[in-house]
């Protein structure tokens, strides 16, 4: 493409009111304020964007790492439900279905009462039938469950636990207790649940649970009373805290994974911590301290975790790359991806997406940054209505994640035609 064409494609309207940027710009450069944009001398790449779903039922998928479509693209999954502006309560349940990639077109498969907003069911492909067969969370009476449901078929299998991260690769998932979630951390929880150790600050039977999703077999594999007597030394506060996992994300190649352990300061605001460890629980190590305000997280490649905290000056959030097996953490975009965000990377670690809350605004922009020549750009900014769309457990967080060809970004928005939650597509060209 040459110079003219590329600018001349540049510019796409969104829904109405959401504008491409495709002036980029380059590390370094404050991207806030016209006076601070300027053309540089590269393209990234160029794209357009479309609303997927629509109307006036809510579709969304939830989390953010984790790809909606099938191995081979052909479809999508998502949830689809009446309502967006309160939690789900005990039994109330929302439909799973498929979602044709060109069309928006949604086919209910199924649904289930073990659902929120920001996670959705933890619905993913399975490793097992990446183009046939879905895993998400249900109930099952009082329990929660997984699900392995093929989508052609419609055969079901339940799974002895619910999941809270599923391999991309081999036969494993993790599993989290979800009623000691939903006490400490409502939203990100299920409504109804409950926890066995609701009096146990890091109780010793609870934790990073491995799943084997052929065998159906279950064992736990990090416990919170081994991560607190791990941390315990330098951080005594810890001691009566009460601590719940959140988090677990396999790396690539399904050999390791890492995690939050998470507690609640004398503030009541959440202190967290990231570990790292291999299948069974071995080499257990916290990548990411106490006090450091950690939040967000995806692997880049098997050997490096990108997250978002504090630095060592603790004046702002930034995006940092961590070694696991050592070395000095590395800052991503100085000066130019700012803040909090939730990233996620394509197969070949090159490209990065992350996204940004400018509340004065009430709007929401998703960002795009190429590791190798340290450039990115803004893709898009986006309204999103008011306050509540943006903070507190009723949000849409964008949660932005790739197709598995990273010819494509699958992100969560508010469709500014009608104000329900929707799914929406940025497809580079």
């Amino acid at each position: 493409m040459n110079r003219r064409s590329f600018l001349q494609s540049s510019f796409t309207a969104f829904a109405g009111l959401t504008l491409n940027v495709r002036w980029a710009v380059a590390s370094g450069v404050e991207p806030f304020g016209k006076k601070y944009w300027r053309r540089i001398d590269y393209e990234m790449p160029a794209f357009h964007t479309r609303t997927l779903t629509q109307g006036p039922a809510h579709h969304f998928f939830g989390y953010y790492d984790v790809s909606p479509w099938s191995e081979d693209e052909s479809k999508m999954v998502c949830l689809e439900s009446d309502f967006q502006d309160r939690l789900p309560r005990e039994g109330e349940a929302a439909r799973i279905g498929l979602v044709d990639p060109d069309t928006g077109a949604f086919n209910e498969l199924s649904e289930t009462r073990a659902w929120n907003l920001s996670q959705g069911s933890m619905i993913h492909w399975s490793p097992l039938a990446p183009n046939r067969e879905i895993i998400y969370n249900d109930r099952a009476d009082r329990e929660i469950r997984a699900i392995r449901l093929d989508v052609t078929s419609g055969k079901r299998t339940m799974l002895p636990l619910p999941v809270s991260g599923v391999a991309p690769r081999g036969r494993h998932a993790l599993c989290l207790t979800w009623g000691r979630l939903s006490r400490l951390r409502t939203g990100y929880g299920y409504s109804g649940a409950s926890d066995p150790n609701p009096k146990t600050p890091h109780p010793a039977n609870d934790g990073v649970f491995l799943m084997d999703l052929e065998k159906s077999e279950s064992e736990l594999v990090v416990s919170m009373q081994q991560v607190y007597e791990y941390a315990a030394k330098d951080f005594p506060e810890l001691k009566e805290r009460h601590m719940w996992f959140n988090h677990t994300v396999f790396s690539p190649d399904g050999q390791r994974f890492f995690f939050l352990a998470r507690t609640r300061d004398e503030e009541g605001e959440i202190d967290s911590a990231m570990f790292v460890s291999d299948l069974d629980g071995g080499n257990l190590k916290m990548l990411v301290p106490f006090g450091s305000g950690i939040s967000h997280f995806a692997w880049r490649g098997n050997a490096e975790i990108a997250a978002t905290y504090y630095g060592d000056d603790a004046t702002e959030m930034r995006h940092f790359l961590i070694p696991i097996k050592g070395g000095e953490a590395s800052v991503i975009g100085k000066g130019f991806i700012r803040e909090n965000g939730h990233m996620s990377f394509t197969e070949d670690g090159r490209y990065m997406v992350t996204d940004r809350k400018e509340t004065d605004r009430l709007s929401q922009s998703l960002w795009l940054y190429d590791m190798e020549r340290d450039q990115g750009m803004q893709m898009i900014a986006h309204p999103m209505g008011n306050f509540r769309n943006l903070h507190g457990n009723t949000r849409s967080d964008f949660h932005p994640r790739w197709s598995p060809s990273g010819k494509s970004i699958c992100y969560d928005a508010i469709d500014t035609r009608d104000w329900t939650r929707q799914l929406h597509l940025v497809e580079f060209i």
